[in-house]
């Protein structure tokens, strides 16, 4: 073997170490997330968590030192998704009504997907019982996507002066109310394509009955 071909050797070693520990990780994450959907957080104990993820609870802990930690992979995680979404950016040229639209879509469809949806359960039952949680949550799961748009589109003109951040709550806080909160407090099904449509319909004229310029 030459002294060239070592180093690749040892990298490769390596990386398929690397990802079997991510893999790993992975599995302790997706398990916390069902342990925490099936018992709550509180009830769940690690003892689950890892037999669920087929690791042992010295390997947890070298992944995630508390169930608090987990709590925060999961966050991360949705956090991660938010990242995810593609950039919306305001064009002058194009319609307002039209633009909104495809904004509400890409937020709905995020909201509704079966992953998300999941992590949110997961989390659901210790942000109940602790505010800050539930703060911290808030802060991480930003509005910032649709304040952008929203502060870029008064720019331009085409929406009253008023507090972005604000409005992107109540445009967002519509769609939330009628597709993600039913699923997550009383365990509907997600709503049809052709439902998400009307609500989308619906939430973009009454947001530009208030917020468009005329």
């Amino acid at each position: 073997m030459s002294k060239k071909s070592k180093p690749r050797s040892a990298l490769s070693g390596a990386g398929r170490k690397e990802r079997l520990t991510d893999r790993k990780r992975a599995a302790i994450v997706q398990a916390a997330v069902e342990a925490f959907q099936q018992y709550g957080y509180y009830a769940a104990s690690i003892n689950q968590i890892a037999e669920a993820a087929g690791v042992s609870k010295r390997t947890l802990y070298n992944h995630f030192d508390s169930k608090e930690a987990l709590f925060d992979a999961i966050i991360e995680e949705l956090v991660f998704r938010v990242g995810q979404l593609p950039a919306c950016r305001f064009d002058a040229s194009c319609d307002l009504a039209g633009q909104l639209t495809e904004l509400a879509r890409t937020e709905v469809d995020f909201l509704v997907s079966e992953d998300v949806l999941a992590l949110a359960r997961a989390g659901l039952s210790r942000v109940l019982v602790e505010p800050d949680a539930g703060q911290q949550v808030d802060q991480k799961f930003s509005l910032r996507r649709v304040t952008d748009w929203m502060k870029e589109a008064q720019a331009a003109g085409c929406l009253l002066e008023a507090d972005a951040e604000f409005a992107a709550m109540q445009f967002v806080g519509l769609l939330r109310t009628f597709t993600f909160w039913p699923s997550i407090v009383h365990g509907e099904p997600p709503p049809s394509r052709r439902k998400r449509n009307q609500i989308v319909a619906h939430t973009v004229e009454m947001f530009l009955c208030r917020y468009e310029v005329k």
